[in-house]
């Protein structure tokens, strides 16, 4: 898996999960995904031959491209989606020309780059909320561990009265509990 982030900082900064959601091919992916799904819906309302439909849709695997290839080629044409569209369009013509006319019928690339975005922001929210979960948690179990830990309290950077330690671990995990809800 490949990563925007420094391999070496990555984990300090963002869970595997968010790492995996973020990730080059896992984007790429979810844009052959609009391509399948688009393919398989025009196939079967009778506006692509149904056979293209579900040639295009098996051709839309992100395993089968070259991820610096399309990345290179998006510097010279703007975006993504154009590089993909070409090579998937070569791709299905390997298997059947005439497929090959319906693959990113009647959409554009700003469509394809919109959706996956969306794709990768919904399980982003996911691995969000799964994080936020596990440190409310984690935060919880703390707080009842420390109920009775003399801590140290401060007011504008100086010591105020001692406070329990799990009562400061309570309100992190409440905080984050409120913004999970939000």
């Amino acid at each position: 898996m490949s990563t925007s982030l420094s391999p070496l900082l990555a984990p300090m900064l963002s869970s595997a999960k968010m790492r995996a959601v973020c990730d080059d091919a896992t984007f790429l992916q979810n844009m052959l995904d609009f391509e399948a799904a688009l393919a398989r819906a025009e196939a079967a309302t009778g506006v692509i031959p149904p056979a293209a439909g579900s040639i295009i849709a098996s051709a839309c695997r992100a395993e089968s491209f070259d991820i610096a290839m399309l990345s290179n080629a998006a510097t010279r044409s703007g975006n993504l989606a154009i590089p993909l569209v070409k090579a998937l369009t070569a791709n299905v013509a390997r298997v059947d020309a005439d497929a090959a006319r319906y693959v990113h019928w009647g959409t554009t690339s700003q469509d394809v780059i919109d959706t996956a975005t969306m794709l990768m922001l919904r399980s982003g929210i996911d691995a969000l909320l799964a994080d936020l979960s596990r440190a409310i948690g984690g935060f919880a179990k703390l707080a009842r561990q420390h109920r009775t830990t003399a801590f140290v309290a401060r007011t504008w950077l100086q010591h105020a009265l001692p406070m329990p330690f799990g009562l400061k671990l309570a309100e992190y995990a409440a905080a984050l509990a409120r913004s999970r809800t939000r």
